[in-house]
């Protein structure tokens, strides 16, 4: 028998009827709540002893299911060291870090949307690999000005409590990572919006002259493989578990990483990243991220005023 950690978090104050549609769940299953911690009054702490006979791929289903009948997430994990013993964190930029899809942005300014939305489709479909379909987007920016990216920074918006969340993880000694499947240009700049200590991401062969891209992708592709041993290869040089290494994304090219790392996090994800994930999170915020550490909102705020 493991002791396990259930946190509720809402959108808006948590509802008596969500949470008792989490403790009838429990209830059914015989599985008795021996403490609770109040996080905020939209987030909450349960705690419980999870019989090996049942199982927490069995509960997670469970709890998915309850969690889209009542319009709450709950993030299972054990209550060990771990929890709020993580090092490192590392997260997707695109639709996770940030707002946009930079892919989308610059086939705007290029003028290329449809063609880089047929290819979109077909990776999506499954009928093309995401090198390739990288590699053919990319294809269709030859000739875009190397000053894209810099065109494209006053365009792009930081998700909601990236900035409070990355603060409060740097006081509390975590190292963070930006690993993302988009270009470096953007990903360093992030890093250094945000305070992070590691970016990696895709990057465009520029023209001798330097003006202009030429549709080429240098180096190792950051699929989903990639980013995974990115996440090994950050956690052996600062010499961390991979149990105290958290992963947060939003695609299905997340997944690997987030199942490296001792948890993951989808954020806002795609249905099928959020039926495979080890947690999901559908609020408007990053910063509640912290609420899955175990961080009260007083904690919080506590650290962010400091």
């Amino acid at each position: 028998m493991v002791n396990y950690v259930a946190t509720l978090i809402s959108k808006t104050p948590i509802l008596e009827e969500q949470r008792q549609a989490w403790l009838s769940l429990l209830d059914r299953l015989q599985v008795s709540v021996t403490e609770k911690k109040n996080l905020s009054d939209r987030a909450q702490d349960f705690f419980f002893d999870l019989p090996d006979s049942l199982g927490l791929e069995f509960l997670r289903a469970a709890v998915n299911t309850v969690c889209k009948e009542n319009a709450i997430d709950i993030a299972l994990q054990p209550n060990d060291r771990y929890r709020r013993g993580k090092r490192l964190v590392v997260f997707d930029m695109d639709s996770t870090l940030i707002q946009q899809e930079v892919i989308d942005m610059i086939a705007a300014f290029a003028d290329v949307e449809d063609q880089v939305s047929a290819i979109t489709s077909l990776a999506m479909n499954g009928l093309i690999d995401f090198n390739e379909s990288l590699r053919r987007r990319a294809s269709l920016l030859e000739g875009i000005p190397s000053t894209v990216f810099e065109s494209l920074k006053s365009q792009i918006l930081l998700t909601p409590g990236a900035v409070e969340l990355c603060k409060v993880l740097k006081k509390e000694g975590y190292q963070l990572a930006v690993l993302s499947g988009g270009f470096i240009p953007l990903a360093n700049w992030i890093k250094s919006k945000l305070g992070l200590d590691y970016a990696f991401a895709n990057q465009l062969e520029v023209s001798e002259d330097g003006t202009a891209l030429t549709g080429k992708v240098l180096g190792d592709i950051v699929n989903a493989e990639r980013k995974a041993q990115l996440l090994r290869y950050i956690a052996e040089t600062g010499s961390i578990e991979l149990g105290e290494c958290m992963a947060v994304g939003d695609g299905a090219n997340d997944l690997k990483m987030m199942h490296t790392a001792g948890y993951g996090i989808a954020f806002n994800a795609k249905p099928i990243v959020q039926e495979k994930a080890p947690a999901r999170l559908n609020t408007r915020s990053l910063q509640d991220v912290l609420y899955i550490l175990g961080y009260s909102l007083d904690e919080q705020n506590s650290l962010l005023d400091d």
